[in-house]
């Protein structure tokens, strides 16, 4: 993954989840603090089978209903620009575009690659739970 084990913890310290469904473990989800009242999330659904069913909107809604509710006031979050999924995902869900990074990191095989940045506050949430 080209981190250490000490950016893992650093990066995922606050909350690390699996995804699970019917006992078997479909993917992940993770938030930090990253300023006071901002968190950053993540997710991934793992398993090819389990895209386009409604798992990701169903644990966002779920992860972004807990963190408004134990305090924080915006959610943040970033995605490959190529990632259409994930964005018509992210809208759907009350996330607001706020930038486009351009040639902003490089992938495992040291190509450039450009992500889109996403915020997301409480009135313009969208339950899906």
């Amino acid at each position: 993954m080209g981190i250490t084990e000490k950016e893992i913890v650093e990066r995922f310290g606050n909350g690390c989840m699996v995804i699970e469904e019917s006992d078997r473990l479909i993917g992940e989800c993770n938030y930090r603090n990253t300023v006071d009242g901002v968190a950053e999330i993540g997710i991934k659904i793992c398993e090819t089978d389990c895209h386009n069913r409604g798992f990701g909107r169903k644990v966002l809604s779920m992860l972004i209903g807990w963190l408004f509710r134990n305090g924080y006031s915006k959610i943040v979050l970033d995605t490959n620009v190529t990632n259409t999924r994930a964005q018509h995902l992210y809208e759907s869900l009350g996330f607001r575009k706020a930038r486009t990074n351009i040639d902003s990191w490089k992938d495992q095989l040291g190509q450039l690659q450009s992500s889109v940045d996403y915020e997301l506050v409480e009135k313009d949430c969208v339950s899906y739970e």
